[in-house]
């Protein structure tokens, strides 16, 4: 049986079942590229709900909406590529498997990247770096960093900056990390991603005001045009 990034050779993707068909274009590793997909006039949470229920074509929809986001949630937390997509299959067939346990009034962003994360926890288990997922605010402090006027979110749909973005993330602390890339990739509201890590919002919001400025101050020394051009 065929894993769900797997193709048939036609372009489609396969679901755990192999009678079942669900066509997407490939994943890629770029801001934005779903964004002309979506269909908004149905709710996430009503299409799970109708994907539940045995609808494929809301499942359809579903993956067309968050695959790109999912994959770079991945991309930027591991070091290989092929880790990146293997935790993509396997979210996408937990979320498949755990389908009808699903319930509506969740919103399934959280829920999705509920499944993400704690694959993402298993593949630090795995190869013996939990503790970094435990280990929190670490006593950096850089008072000029929230003065720089630089946008991370904006230097990341920037293709001659995305290198030193992507280099700079690298950096930060895999708690820190998170929250971050849930903020930028998905626009999750502080709310949101302290529901999916298990925190409390001032916990979360603490993070992403130190992830960030700890990223503009990274991007500042990597590239200090970059901070310049964005003044």
């Amino acid at each position: 049986m065929k894993t769900l990034a797997q193709t048939n050779g036609r372009g489609q993707y396969k679901t755990v079942n192999d009678s079942l068909y669900v066509k997407a274009t490939p994943v890629r590793d770029s801001a934005g590229d779903s964004g002309n997909m979506k269909d908004t006039a149905i709710s996430d949470e009503a299409l799970m709900a109708g994907y539940a229920s045995g609808n494929i074509k809301a499942f359809e929809k579903l993956y067309l909406r968050h695959k790109d986001p999912l994959l770079r949630f991945f991309l930027r937390q591991v070091s290989r590529r092929d880790e990146a997509e293997e935790l993509f299959q396997d979210t996408w067939q937990r979320l498949i498997k755990h389908s009808k346990a699903y319930k509506s009034s969740a919103k399934f962003t959280t829920y999705l990247y509920h499944i993400a994360r704690n694959r993402l926890i298993d593949h630090y288990r795995a190869l013996g770096r939990q503790q970094e997922f435990t280990q929190d605010f670490d006593g950096w402090e850089d008072d000029n960093s929230s003065q720089i006027p630089i946008e991370p979110e904006h230097l990341v749909q920037q293709e001659e900056h995305k290198h030193q973005f992507l280099h700079a993330l690298e950096q930060l602390p895999a708690l820190q990390r998170e929250v971050v890339i849930m903020k930028l990739e998905t626009g999750m509201t502080v709310n949101d991603i302290a529901e999916v890590v298990q925190e409390k919002p001032e916990a979360v919001k603490s993070r992403l005001r130190y992830g960030l400025d700890k990223l503009k101050h990274y991007l500042r020394e990597l590239n200090p045009s970059v901070v310049e051009g964005a003044s």
